[in-house]
């Protein structure tokens, strides 16, 4: 309690006793919040500036008054229910959520705690909590009290004392309490439980030594703590970064952290402990994601999904920081893997461990070499958080201004060639070997006998010999790697499109045509070679390099600079001329260049000025379009049906090299029950698309690059290629109730065929003649792909895929399976990545033979 002075009505000084609860009352008095979270709901609040005005003692005696009543004013509100807990009113719940708020902001500050005061907090802190276990309706969650901030206060005392012996024998019981060992199940503690006991051990050190670590969590403490019995040498050294690693509570190492763990690797054998940590780290990557349910009394189910609990995630996250000195392939591939999976996004909570994914950022980031910002590069076109990408984009810019390059320059030098050889190599298994090559959009492999004999399966010398077998895992480790960095190479690639870049020749033999694994994408594309003035285009063919008309181009020196060869500079003669190339030669381009889309500006663009309609008032599933608009690098918002004023959202790209930023305009789509679980819209409308520049105003369309303006269009286009609600064959059914909807599902699935679906067409019409199956059944007519069935004629739509029946134009429904493209994969077609053209084939193949149909879904609809 404590004593304060004022004056009555005759001016006489009068002593008044105002407890914690008057505080209490003040505050809510003094505010008009209905819920009080946390210390900064009540800053600014004018009762709560005068008790941060108390002498110090007296704060100090109101932060253990205020853990004596919070029991009392649970038990004061509540009241016995028949076979119910005890409830507690709504006001009593608003009172100790003051109270403990009152209890942060008051801790915050040096309360000058002696070591006897401290003492006694704690003791009563654990009171309270006990106390308020019986209390169910009042909720004391994880970050309910400071405890952290409670042993900094003993912290500023042990600055100036040496501890006493009783000091050091209660932080020892402390520690053997039951609400500080994760696994019992006494939550209250949570996510700060791990950083009190690293402090509370630290204070420890120096009495008895570091002891010995134990990760105390469910989900891999046992499996760490055995492992850690296995480490014959150097324990304690083991110990220390152990120790340090539980306390990564901040956003990145400091310099003290780094300097401790650096000396501490070298005393330990810097191999030794890489080695151990790897394995620690594959630990982490090998748990899978946790689903728990839990039923209230109220009957009401929640389902929550995790991934490592806060005390793993911190200690993993502290173990990846140490892990910034190294750059070999396993660490390289380890940080890679678990960045993804802490990224991966669950379902109403985002991604599944943020701090985690940030800190292999940073160690990849820091790594040694160029290495680890390719990785970098890689997880830029995986990870689909903004702020994570921001975060890649910095430290790629510091990166390539250590090394004096570009960045585009920087992603080159750092991608790995996996020791191939113009995307082959062969490894020896004894007498056997095993090729890896690179087959189209694939990395395969091949047994060989000693006889030079192929063979399908493993041989059996490799499953019988242990060391055989554990090389074929990491050999296997290495084919998924090399798989997934020449995915990413390609979309880089792709993406270099807008930009323009230009290589010398020697950058360019270097990254991309002797290079192992970008010399099998380089060789299938197009180049633009200039040199003194003149240019000519060429592809590498019979090993050199030769033009449009297959003649040898002989002006290729050191003075010439490199270029994609983009059609949007070429006139219609030569496009068709590269088109005609690629069929009389069946090359299969890794990415679609010869018959890549051209946007030039329309009529109605020039009359808008500064804004297209073109790509507007379409329909798009929002989870597959923020997916796709992520991979070709625009940012954009998920839109939810929750009450934040926004209906309608910009998703946008910035490109550095022009200055200008696209923006492709969102709306929400507002139907009945069109949302998910998480309140995100199911759907949404497109709109306009603009061209700001770096002053922040519209740009004129006819003053965009041409370049620029028509991969950006080609991005928008896509987007609605692939997200559209017209090519779901369900979705009429399901989800197109409303009159609109149902009409723009009908204009869309038969309508106008987009640039995107033009080009398929163009291609159809010269694959048809090849096609043996289907070609004296199947003729093209104006969007339609006709084909003749024994039953029916078919009306497939080039652009969506959806069929009509004649003679009445019936729908016919047929979903895609899966392995749609698996049905065409061995058909020639010029490019890899247009599953929207397989589809269209696939039925046109089961179409063809409509009598040889088995699947009642579809047979009920063609004799109907």
């Amino acid at each position: 309690m404590l004593k304060f002075f004022r004056k009555d009505k005759k001016t006489q000084p009068v002593e008044t006793v105002f407890t914690a609860q008057d505080w209490i009352s003040s505050i809510i008095e003094q505010s008009n919040r209905n819920y009080y979270y946390a210390v900064n709901d009540i800053r600014g609040n004018a009762a709560f500036v005068k008790v941060s005005d108390l002498p110090v003692a007296d704060r100090r005696a109101l932060c253990l008054e205020l853990l004596e009543v919070i029991p009392k004013i649970a038990q004061s509100g509540s009241g016995p229910l028949p076979s119910k807990k005890p409830e507690v009113s709504h006001l009593a719940r608003t009172r100790i959520q003051v109270a403990i708020a009152l209890l942060d902001g008051l801790i915050r500050r040096k309360l000058g705690f002696e070591e006897a005061d401290w003492m006694g907090w704690f003791r009563q802190l654990r009171i309270t909590t006990d106390a308020m276990v019986r209390y169910k309706g009042v909720y004391i969650g994880i970050e309910s009290f400071p405890i952290n901030y409670a042993i900094k206060q003993i912290e500023y005392h042990l600055k100036n004392h040496e501890p006493s012996k009783e000091l050091i024998s209660f932080i020892q019981e402390i520690l053997k309490w039951e609400e500080m060992d994760a696994n019992s199940g006494r939550g209250y503690w949570g996510a700060d439980m791990g950083n009190a006991t690293g402090k509370l051990r630290t204070i420890l050190a120096p009495m008895e030594g570091v002891p010995e670590f134990q990760l105390l969590t469910e989900d891999m403490g046992s499996q760490f703590n055995a492992l850690s019995e296995s480490i014959q040498d150097d324990r304690k050294k083991f110990d220390e970064i152990f120790h340090l690693a539980s306390n990564a509570t901040t956003g990145k190492p400091s310099k003290k952290f780094t300097q401790s763990v650096t000396a501490l690797q070298d005393e330990i054998g810097p191999d030794v402990y890489r080695t151990f940590v790897q394995e620690v780290l594959q630990m982490a990557l090998s748990l899978d994601f946790q689903t728990k349910t839990h039923t209230y009394e109220s009957g009401y189910v929640h389902t929550e999904v995790t991934y490592l609990c806060k005390p793993s995630q911190q200690f993993i996250k502290g173990l990846v920081w140490t892990m910034a000195r190294y750059s070999d392939r396993e660490t390289l591939r380890l940080l890679t893997a678990l960045c993804e999976k802490s990224f991966q996004k669950i379902p109403g909570v985002g991604p599944a461990a943020m701090s985690l994914g940030n800190a292999c950022l940073y160690a990849l980031g820091n790594m040694r070499g160029k290495d680890g910002l390719g990785a970098l590069a890689a997880l830029k076109l995986k990870v689909r958080q903004n702020t994570a990408k921001k975060a890649i984009d910095q430290y790629l810019t510091v990166g390539a201004e250590k090394y004096k390059v570009s960045v585009e320059e920087l992603k080159e030098m750092a991608v790995p060639e996996y020791k191939l050889e113009r995307g082959e190599k062969f490894i020896s298994f004894d007498d056997y070997q095993l090729r890896v090559f690179i087959d189209g959009a694939k990395v395969a492999n091949q047994w060989i006998k000693p006889d030079g004999q192929s063979m399908k399966s493993v041989p059996s010398i490799v499953k019988n010999k242990e060391s055989l077998t554990q090389k074929l895992k990491t050999v296997r480790k290495e084919l998924k790697d090399i798989q997934k960095t020449y995915s990413a190479q390609k979309q880089r690639l792709d993406n270099l499109f807008t930009y323009e870049r230009i290589w010398d020749w020697k950058s360019f033999q270097r990254y991309y045509l002797h290079h192992g694994l970008m010399a099998p994408i380089a060789e299938k594309l197009i180049w633009k070679f200039t040199n003194g003035g003149r240019s000519v285009e060429g592809i590498f063919q019979e090993g050199e390099w030769r033009d449009v008309n297959l003649e040898p181009i002989l002006t290729l020196n050191e003075e010439t600079s490199v270029q994609l060869w983009h059609p949007v500079h070429a006139d219609e003669e030569t496009i068709l001329k590269w088109r005609e190339l690629m069929i009389q030669l069946e090359w299969k381009q890794p990415i679609k260049q010869a018959f890549r889309e051209i946007y030039i500006l329309t009529e109605a663009e020039l009359n808008t000025h500064s804004y297209s309609n073109r790509m507007a008032a379409h329909i798009l599933k929002q989870h597959q379009f923020s997916s796709l608009a992520m991979l070709r690098d625009w940012k954009y918002s998920l839109m939810g049906a929750y009450d934040d004023g926004r209906y309608h959202e910009v998703c946008s790209k910035f490109v550095a090299e022009y200055g200008i930023r696209a923006e492709f305009w969102i709306d929400e789509v507002n139907q009945d029950d069109a949302f998910n679980d998480t309140g995100i819209w199911d759907y949404v409308a497109t709109d306009q698309v603009k061209f700001i520049g770096r002053d922040e105003q519209p740009i004129p369309l006819d003053q965009v690059p041409a370049t620029l303006f028509t991969e950006i269009m080609r991005d928008v286009d896509m987007f609605v290629g692939v997200c559209s609600v017209g090519n779901d064959p369900l979705w009429i059914d399901n989800n197109g109730a409303r009159q609109a909807n149902r009409d723009y599902w009908m204009s869309y699935s038969f309508g106008d065929l987009s640039e995107i679906a033009k080009t398929r067409k163009t291609i159809l019409e010269r694959l048809l003649p090849r096609l043996k199956k289907i070609r004296d059944k199947a003729t093209i007519d104006g969007k339609f792909l006709v084909v003749q069935g024994k039953l029916r004629t078919y009306k497939i739509h080039i652009g969506s895929g959806n069929i009509l029946m004649e003679p009445n134009d019936q729908y016919l429904c047929i979903v895609p399976a899966r392995s749609a493209e698996k049905s065409t994969d061995r058909l020639f077609i010029p490019f890899e990545g247009d599953k929207g053209l397989s589809i269209v084939l696939s039925k046109a193949f089961l179409l063809a033979e409509d009598d040889k149909i088995t699947d009642p879904t579809i047979t009920s609809q063609i004799n109907r």
